[in-house]
């Protein structure tokens, strides 16, 4: 049986806010957007195309791949604007619960 090492509860670090931040850009190209190899974790979702039926799917998302629910007064243009926002608030929800 295998386990997963999400770290519940722990201290983030910028190192673990970068890896969800890819793990989950990577998710967004192949699941919700198109987008080239040129587009980071830093670049503009909504430029891209992403709107509010996008962020619903990715809270969806943010649920079942991280074990994590953010709370609704996180659940902004500013929290989704990129994949590290969005990383960064799942963090802080991490280290809430």
């Amino acid at each position: 049986m295998s386990q997963r090492s999400d770290n519940i509860g722990a201290v983030p670090t910028d190192n673990d806010t970068m890896q969800v931040a890819t793990r989950l850009l990577g998710r967004i190209r192949s699941e919700l957007l198109e987008l080239d190899g040129t587009f980071g974790v830093d670049s503009d979702l909504f430029a891209a195309g992403l709107d509010s039926m996008a962020i619903m799917q990715l809270v969806l998302m943010l649920e079942d791949e991280f074990n994590v629910k953010l709370p609704d007064c996180s659940i902004t243009r500013t929290t989704f604007a990129t994949a590290r926002q969005i990383a960064e608030a799942v963090a802080t929800a991490r280290a809430q619960s």
